[in-house]
């Protein structure tokens, strides 16, 4: 009984991770996109960023997906969305899901970065993350004068969950 248990919470973290990872992308797509950026750069750079993003579900290490946005050359960040990660999900293994329609609602109400800005994915780690091909240590933009505005969680699972931080 001790190994079916085992087995049974390790194959529905698994799907956990693949859940969350694959509707991070969507969502990391739908802001880009609805800000009237091409997400052809993400589609590029997923296969990277998908590797970092399971690699540290699994360990524990991601806390925070950031996608931010810049005019290039610029020194403050023109628009910033971060989808904080908790592990401590609903406690219901087949509880998964992604909130679409409120995702949406937020875009409406966020700072639209301009036409001429690029954006960039970071993946921000705890400390003791095992490296990962294709990353390495960065900071952040500045974000001047937008402030953080905290809007719960957008995507869920019985594990773990993320949450949603847009800046104006």
């Amino acid at each position: 009984m001790q190994t079916a248990y085992a087995y049974a919470t390790t194959y529905t973290q698994s799907h956990s991770i693949v859940f969350l990872s694959d509707n991070l992308r969507n969502t990391l797509r739908e802001v880009i996109r609805e800000n009237g950026l091409s997400p052809e750069k993400l589609v590029q750079d997923w296969q990277t960023i998908e590797r970092g993003i399971r690699t540290w579900l699994s360990t524990g290490h991601l806390t925070n997906v950031i996608i931010e946005f810049f005019r290039p050359g610029a020194t403050e960040a023109s628009a910033r969305w971060e989808f904080p990660i908790a592990y401590a999900g609903s406690g219901v293994n087949d509880d998964m899901w992604l909130d679409k329609n409120y995702l949406r609602q937020l875009i409406a109400k966020a700072t639209r970065p301009t036409s001429n800005c690029s954006y960039r994915i970071v993946l921000w780690t705890r400390h003791g993350a095992p490296m990962v091909d294709g990353f390495s240590d960065c900071t952040l933009l500045p974000t001047g004068p937008l402030m953080a505005r905290q809007a719960g969680t957008v995507i869920a699972t019985g594990h773990m969950t993320a949450g949603v931080t847009y800046w104006r």
